[in-house]
């Protein structure tokens, strides 16, 4: 009765019991607000938005958030993009420590921790055939030009690995902090294995926009439907509850009107 996709998930569960790790995996829809949830849980305490979270810029790679007990000390590991070129999965190259950009993360200083999490949203301009090789390139994104572009912008970065001194984070806490929907679907292996290995998914919506076509098609695809065996940890969030605050209008009608979102979204 075992299949090569059991028997993964029970040693991963095995390598998870021994590590005694939990992971939280924050999923949602592009400009929801999920970076700037982890930025406010995790690092709130520097007044800064360690995580960059600009506008119109988003997390472009998977993003795992922990500690490293072993080596003990706070870094960014980055893996190149080009090694999807490569037919070795990322289990497999995160053993391999020589394929990864490392960049110490110095504590005590705001400015170079910034600066070297800045990285993790970085892209590069490469030509057509390049992109599509890397399978980064999709005509559906350019709808409006009546013949491809010459050069494409992609993601520099495949994966992120960050460890960082959280109290949370050092009793055995880790969250992957995911793309929105058009990297999900570039990296199967963040659908296929780490979404279901997470103990717990955090989907996050927004309560200015509610739950839109793409929340639905993210929630059917890629967590409901892909984990229709999981009954628990599964959690929405309504974010960006803020956006709904009106000096102009009375509380009551304000709290209504997120009342109303809840259960629309419900």
């Amino acid at each position: 009765m075992s299949s090569q996709d059991i028997q993964q998930r029970i040693e991963h569960t095995l390598s998870t019991l021994k590590s005694d790790k939990l992971t939280i995996a924050f999923v949602a829809e592009f400009s929801r607000g999920k970076t700037e949830l982890i930025n406010a849980i995790f690092f709130a305490d520097y007044g800064r938005r360690l995580l960059p979270s600009d506008a119109g810029r988003t997390t472009m790679c998977p993003t795992e958030i922990f500690y490293d007990d072993e080596r003990d000390e706070a870094y960014v590991r980055l893996l190149p993009i080009e090694t999807r070129l490569q037919d070795t999965t990322l289990t497999q190259l995160r053993h391999d420590t020589k394929q990864w950009v490392h960049y110490p993360l110095e504590v005590d200083s705001v400015e170079q921790m910034q600066a070297a999490l800045r990285e993790v949203i970085e892209t590069k301009s490469v030509t057509l055939d390049e992109a599509k090789h890397l399978g980064l390139y999709s005509q559906d994104l350019h709808p409006h030009q009546s013949q491809p572009p010459e050069m494409v912008e992609i993601p520099k970065w495949r994966h992120a690995l960050i460890s960082f001194p959280h109290h949370m984070l050092q009793k055995g806490l880790t969250i992957l902090d995911t793309p929105g929907l058009n990297a999900l679907g570039t990296e199967p292996e963040l659908t296929l294995n780490m979404l279901p290995a997470a103990q717990a998914v955090l989907f996050v919506l927004g309560a200015d926009t509610g739950v839109t076509r793409s929340d639905m098609e993210i929630w059917q695809h890629h967590i409901k439907g892909f984990q229709s065996s999981r009954q628990r940890g599964l959690m929405v969030v309504l974010n960006k509850i803020d956006t709904l605050w009106d000096d102009l209008r009375e509380h009551e009608d304000i709290h209504d009107a997120i009342r109303g979102q809840q259960r629309s979204s419900a």
